[in-house]
């Protein structure tokens, strides 16, 4: 079920909204959708699965380097 939503535009975001609504044959609210997603990533192609690198040398580690990483045992 859609939520309603008021939106007001200038005049020239209007009459492009119209006129590419026409050409599309597509609803003005379909088209707002379409961009919502495209503007924000929320299609499936545009998400990507996140990751982490991390690179770090020293000689002696403080706690709360080791305290961060699980499985990191601090040795003296």
């Amino acid at each position: 079920m859609g939520i309603r939503f008021n939106l007001i535009l200038e005049e020239r975001q209007y009459r492009f909204l119209t006129t590419e609504s026409e050409r599309q044959s597509l609803a003005a609210a379909e088209l707002i959708r379409r961009a919502i997603d495209d503007a924000f990533g929320l299609t499936p192609e545009h998400r990507t699965d996140g990751f982490e690198v991390s690179f770090g040398v020293w000689r002696r580690p403080d706690a709360a380097i080791v305290g961060r990483r699980p499985g990191v045992r601090f040795r003296r």
